[in-house]
């Protein structure tokens, strides 16, 4: 069983709320940025800055009621530069900002163990690229 939706930082969370128009610079430029890691204003619009080189947390973690027992594991990227989202928008100077699927593309992959000749292990993937 393969599953490849396509996504763009999904895991980081780009998409949030949606807006119909993408917003304009001087509404953009009111909004306090939030490095990862900060607290974020409670219930306030804010941009969130995921930083170069800045380690990301992504928690990796399989369970169900047909487990015996779960399994977790933290894995920890970094990006090899800034990026920038609000909403579904996202920017790599904090200035010019598009649609978060016009810069960053993805792809998640997970196999069963066994698919491919019956002891394989199985496999969970993300890849993200700038386009």
């Amino acid at each position: 069983m393969i599953l490849r939706p396509l996504g763009a930082l999904a895991a980081l969370a780009l998409a949030g709320c949606a807006s119909f128009g993408q917003p304009g610079a001087d509404e953009l430029a009111r909004l306090p940025v939030v490095r990862f890691g900060e607290q974020a204003p409670a219930g306030q619009p804010h941009i969130l800055l995921y930083p170069a080189g800045a380690p990301l947390p992504v928690e990796a973690r399989i369970h169900g009621s047909l487990l015996e027992a779960e399994a977790r594991s933290t894995l920890n990227v970094r990006l090899k530069q800034d990026v920038y989202t609000y909403k579904q928008w996202a920017s790599l100077d904090g200035k010019t900002w598009r649609r978060h699927d016009e810069i960053v593309t993805g792809q998640f992959e997970i196999r069963v163990p066994g698919d491919q000749d019956g002891r394989n292990p199985g496999s969970m993937r993300a890849e993200f690229n700038l386009k």
